[in-house]
């Protein structure tokens, strides 16, 4: 059991660190390592059997973990990608309506006659009120909606990780307890052993959009 605790804590590490693949191994060789000291003798045939069994079932959940673990950093890089495009889409349009604002000011520039050129201004100024009021208020609201869009990615992706991670070291721990006790008690019917360890695949949420 000691060993077996050993096991799963490096196991923890390793979902930590997001690298089971390139580590797993190491696992294992700790665990052979200590082998020795289980309280009955296990035949080299019998280690080679059952290493045999589980060594395939502990590199697919490491496989699985390393998968699912890329697949919540992917799908947030493209739900943030796309919230920052629709958010690039609405500077430009944010920037075209201050660019017609501006013009209708520099047109007036343009009146040769000084009373002409203040009335100019004042229409324009007048006409412009309620524009700039929206215009204020739905940047605002835009600011908002893109900074709490990127929280809610940050936090979503958070909860694939560590729900895989979760995953990890609970389907790892399953593994380990079936090798333990096909070192213990012999390898186990036909049946038993025709099962892979419980896997358990994390899912994403979808896409955040930009609104105003």
């Amino acid at each position: 059991m000691n060993i077996l605790c050993t096991v799963l804590i490096i196991a923890s590490v390793l979902a930590a660190n997001a690298k089971p693949n390139t580590q797993v191994q190491s696992a294992l060789d700790q665990y052979l390592v200590h082998a020795r000291s289980l309280d009955t003798f296990v035949s080299e045939d019998m280690t080679t059997q059952c290493f045999n069994i589980y060594m395939p079932m502990l590199n697919q959940v490491a496989a699985t973990f390393s998968s699912s673990y890329q697949d919540c950093i992917t799908t947030a890089n493209a739900q943030t990608a796309n919230l920052t495009a629709q958010a690039e889409q609405q500077q430009k349009t944010y920037q075209s309506d201050v660019s017609t604002l501006c013009s209708a000011f520099t047109a007036c520039n343009n009146n040769t006659d000084t009373a002409n050129f203040f009335n100019c201004y004042a229409n324009a100024a007048d006409n412009d009120v309620s524009v700039i009021y929206n215009l204020a208020s739905n940047a605002a609201s835009s600011a908002t909606s893109l900074s709490s869009g990127i929280q809610a990615i940050q936090t979503t992706e958070y909860h694939c990780t560590n729900t895989t991670q979760n995953n990890y070291v609970r389907d790892t721990a399953a593994t380990y307890d079936l090798l333990d006790n096909c070192l213990k008690n012999g390898v186990p019917t036909t049946a038993a052993t025709s099962s892979s360890a419980p896997q358990t695949t994390s899912t994403t949420e979808g896409g955040f959009f930009f609104d105003l």
